[in-house]
């Protein structure tokens, strides 16, 4: 019995098991500590995750039912006719659950998760790393630089990562590029498994709370700051600092944009750069938090290459990338970077 399981589990896709393994240790977690009944979405669920499959799922429905008739005139059948119509929905619901569900058990950490595993924060130590790094903080240093219209557009830019992995992820999806769909997702759930248990072992509030009482100056930030603020304190999990992945997420993101969209990287490294500027300007994240998350992210880049080219159920999958398409090799094997395709 149990070598069946095993089995199974080997045999299955990477993500399915990645996502099955840790809602099973959080739901573990959830239980132990009575936290259970305190379970509940995002915000950040729905527009990360499911506005992608909405998107997706509309656009197949739009296809069906434009769809010309068959012309052989026979008549499929209830069975078959619902069978063809719901596959290309429940293949979208497969390519896409395992990062709905990580996602999902990322924002469950909003029940404060993190402090029953551990009660201890690190902000005194953040900040004192800070102040080795640079003699003071961050934040207290770009207090001269503080201007309204800044203040909204760097708003603008922290609050766009909402919609950045996802936007590209789907822009594959619909290509049909599933190899560097699912490389990319494959990144970004390693990424975030890294962060969730650097999160619980690392547990930190930010600048922007720790050292609310030194600051002199406020944002100064317009209604569209105001409203960014508002959303994101409402919708960000209190203790996620260590590391940014506000800035980690972007990062990775452009290392696969160097493998599959050559003329998108140097882009894709300026919005890096004003992502690091937003989090140390906006007072989210300390330097040290930025820093970690160049550590980070190239460390999910080749763990997941690896994972995928050892895990045994990508062996045997047709779409799974490659042996040896570590690092760069995936130049080389992707039709679009041969093409120059932007």
């Amino acid at each position: 019995m149990i070598l069946n399981i095993l089995s199974f589990v080997l045999r299955a896709r990477l993500e399915n098991v990645m996502a099955a393994g840790v809602s099973l240790s959080l739901l573990i977690l959830f239980l132990t500590t009575r936290l259970f009944h305190k379970f509940r979405l995002g915000m950040h669920d729905f527009i990360f995750i499911l506005l992608p499959i909405g998107v997706l799922g509309l656009k197949t429905l739009l296809e069906l039912l434009r769809a010309p008739e068959s012309g052989s005139g026979e008549d499929p059948g209830l069975d078959r006719f619902l069978a063809q119509f719901f596959q290309p929905f429940l293949k979208i619901f497969r390519d896409w659950f395992p990062f709905l569900l990580l996602s999902a058990c990322y924002f469950s950490l909003f029940t404060n998760l993190i402090l029953r595993v551990n009660p201890h924060t690190a902000d005194t130590a953040l900040a004192k790393i800070d102040a080795l790094i640079l003699g003071n903080q961050a934040s207290f240093l770009l207090e001269p630089w503080i201007h309204p219209w800044l203040t909204d557009f760097l708003s603008i830019v922290y609050f766009s990562f909402v919609l950045t992995l996802p936007g590209v992820a789907l822009y594959f999806y619909l290509t049909k590029e599933e190899k560097a769909f699912r490389r990319l997702m494959m990144g970004y759930l390693t990424l975030i498994l890294m962060g969730i248990t650097s999160y619980l072992l690392v547990p930190a509030v930010g600048p922007e709370r720790f050292l609310a009482d030194r600051y002199t100056r406020d944002l100064q930030g317009q209604a569209i700051s105001h409203g960014i603020s508002y959303i994101m304190e409402n919708a960000r999990v209190g203790h996620d600092c260590f590391p940014s992945l506000h800035v980690g997420i972007p990062l990775l993101l452009s290392f696969y944009l160097y493998n599959y969209r050559r003329k998108a990287f140097v882009p894709a490294l300026v919005y890096v750069a004003l992502m690091c500027f937003s989090t140390l300007y906006l007072r989210s994240h300390y330097l040290v938090d930025v820093l970690a998350a160049f550590v980070y992210a190239p460390v999910a880049y080749r763990l997941n290459d690896f994972l995928l080219a050892h895990w045994p159920g990508e062996q045997a999958s047709p779409a799974r990338p490659p042996a040896g398409q570590v690092e760069g090799a995936a130049v080389a094997a992707s039709p679009a970077s041969e093409t120059g395709k932007s």
